[in-house]
């Protein structure tokens, strides 16, 4: 990801991620996303996931490392794969 730029597949791939890593799916997090941005998606998590979502939201370059990491990039992958 040298460019920094995710297609759609990608995209979609990080979303499913991101749902399962803070105990939602992707369906929801749209749903919560489009009623009311992040912070109505932090009131639907619980404290936990809501402090770690805003902390994520709040340093980009934490969330740029995130999908960098070795584990972000090979469930991308293994998403793209299906």
């Amino acid at each position: 990801m040298a460019d920094n730029k995710l297609n759609q597949e990608q995209m979609y791939a990080l979303l499913q991620y991101a749902a399962r890593k803070l105990g939602t799916t992707p369906a929801g997090m749209a749903e919560a996303l489009a009623g009311g941005g992040v912070e109505n998606l932090a009131a639907h998590l619980s404290p936990e996931n809501a402090a770690k979502l805003r902390a994520m939201m709040g340093d980009t370059s934490r969330a740029q490392q995130l999908l960098e990491s070795p584990q972000a990039q090979a469930l991308i992958q293994k998403l793209l794969q299906k």
